[in-house]
């Protein structure tokens, strides 16, 4: 299991971002929280679509869920179409997020 989590920065100790499709990176964890890649999210310099952009690059990894703040009408469908879950983090580091993740304590952002 694979999960992208949208970071300010390139280690577990940065805050999750605020923004999702403009995030700077992406950190692709396994399930037990050890960091697997910190990705530079290129979709920050497209004028528009970041979103769906931002999804394939994670589902290009094999992330079967994301860790973000909010979501978009684009990334959500682009999310849905991937059968990636989503779930909504925010003001804490991504180490912290990924924590809560695992207790199953993150809502669960709806793809509908």
């Amino acid at each position: 299991m694979k999960i992208a989590i949208a970071s300010e920065g390139q280690t577990l100790e940065s805050p999750v971002a605020e923004r999702f499709g403009r995030c700077p990176f992406f950190l692709i964890v396994d399930g037990e929280g050890s960091l697997l890649e910190a990705i530079s999210n290129e979709a920050t310099k497209a004028s528009h679509g970041a979103g769906g952009m931002a999804v394939q690059s994670i589902a290009s990894r094999g992330v079967s869920a994301l860790i973000a703040p909010r979501l978009g009408p684009n990334a959500t469908m682009a999310l849905k179409a991937a059968n990636i879950r989503a779930f909504e983090s925010s003001g804490q580091s991504c180490k912290e997020a990924f924590e809560q993740y695992k207790k199953g304590s993150l809502k669960e952002i709806p793809l509908n």
